[in-house]
This record gives C-alpha cells, structure tokens and sequence, in this order.
C-alpha cells in the first residue's frame, strides 16, 4: 500500500464525548453553531471555536440558512365578476403524477366573466418564459385581457413576467398569501378539472394528459352547462352576453 507501517496501525487518540454530549444538550431547541459555542462559553467550557466547529461539523449539526423572501403587502381586492370578457383572467396550476411517478403541472387560464376556459398548457416545469409564451398564444385567439388576477407563486412574481405585463398594459391582482379564496373562480375550475380528469385517469405519457385535457376543455366549453350561468354552458353564455 505505500505507507509506513507505524501509519498503519496508528489510532487516534482524541475523545471528543464529552464535546459531544455538551453540543448535543446546548443544540436541544435548534441553535446555530455560534450560539452554541456561546452557550459553552457560559457554561464554563474552555474548547476554542475551531474544536467545537470540527465536531458540530462531525456531528453533522449545521444548517444551512434559508432566505424567505419578502412579498410586497397585498392589498385585498374584491372578486368583482366583469361584465364583458377579456376583462380579468384568472390563471392557476395544478400538479399531478405520471404512472412512473414524475410530476407534471397544467397551468390552467379561465375567464371571470363567462367562466370560458381560454387555455391550459401541460409540462414537467413551467418557467415564467413558458407561461408568458402560453399566455401570447392565448392572446392571439382570444384577445388581451386587462387584468389578470394570480397567486403569488414564483412564475407569477418574477422579474420577467411582471416587466411582460407592464410592457403589455396588463395589471397584474395578486392575491394575498394563504387566501386561495381571493382566487375562488380559477380554484372551482381547478376542482372541477382535478376530479374530472386528474383524479379519474391513470397517465403513462404527458400527451395522453393533453389529449384527454382538450377532449375535456371542449366539453367543458360547449357542453358542460354551469350553475352560475343560469345552467348555460360558457359558451352559450358569451354569446348571449354578446347578444344584448
């Protein structure tokens, strides 16, 4: 092997039970190793910081620190339904698992007004480029809307889409954390959807999802009547709603 025999057979010689036991009984509420090494400090213990550190390290007690970052105050906003649509849109995911146990997300985009599902896109990640992408096409066909109401997810927080909304003359509702209820007309449609597909296929492949997805959007468009619309479909209700 190389070595000196003498390395071989070496053992050290270092006990550190007793820093053990005194790093384990002054992390009991969960302190960083600073404060710890305070806490010994008081206690009367004399180990210098590099000792204590070597076995917090050992003893695989570090934590890495995690920065939350600070949302601007959310301001509640009523969940007044338009008249006219492509007035507010309301957008949301929803996530479930493929047969072989990766997640996929659909992103799912309604209108307040007539409840009419203008898009869904389904992927295994939905970056901000991706639902800003979604979005365009979605304008294309259907017309901008002038606001658009979300939670505060990542996608919908970041740089990039809130500079697209500005750059496209859309106002952006955020609702505030922990009140999914501010959103209540996108979450009906994500339940109605979960239950209806989600919860009742078994998936191998994202396209099955998709094709099942547009099977269900169109059915739900043209030929699922809804409650709130006087037991029309959404359909029906816009051009009855473009009729008078």
């Amino acid at each position: 092997m190389d070595i000196h025999r003498s390395y071989f057979y070496y053992t050290e010689k270092k006990d550190d039970s007793e820093v053990e036991a005194a790093i384990r009984e002054a992390a009991e509420f969960g302190d960083g190793f600073w404060k710890i090494y305070q806490r010994l400090r008081r206690e009367g213990h004399l180990w210098n910081h590099k000792k204590v550190y070597r076995v917090y390290k050992q003893m695989h007690y570090e934590k890495r620190s995690k920065l939350k970052k600070r949302l601007p105050a959310r301001v509640k906003s009523p969940l007044v339904i338009p008249s006219e649509p492509n007035i507010t849109w309301s957008i949301d995911f929803v996530s479930d698992k493929l047969h072989s146990g990766r997640t996929f997300r659909v992103l799912n985009i309604i209108d307040d007004c007539d409840r009419v599902a203008v898009g869904q896109e389904i992927s295994m990640s939905m970056p901000a480029e991706r639902v800003i992408k979604l979005l365009e096409k979605v304008i294309w066909l259907q017309g901008k809307p002038k606001n658009i109401r979300c939670d505060n997810g990542p996608e919908f927080i970041s740089k990039v889409f809130q500079e697209w909304c500005k750059g496209n003359d859309i106002n952006v509702i955020y609702i505030q954390p922990g009140h999914p209820t501010q959103n209540s007309i996108i979450e009906r449609f994500n339940g109605s959807y979960r239950r209806a597909v989600l919860d009742a296929y078994i998936f191998r492949t994202l396209q099955e999802v998709r094709d099942l997805t547009d099977a269900w959007m169109t059915d739900y468009n043209e030929c699922r009547p809804h409650e709130s619309l006087d037991n029309m479909t959404p359909m029906e209700y816009r051009q009855k709603k473009k009729a008078c």
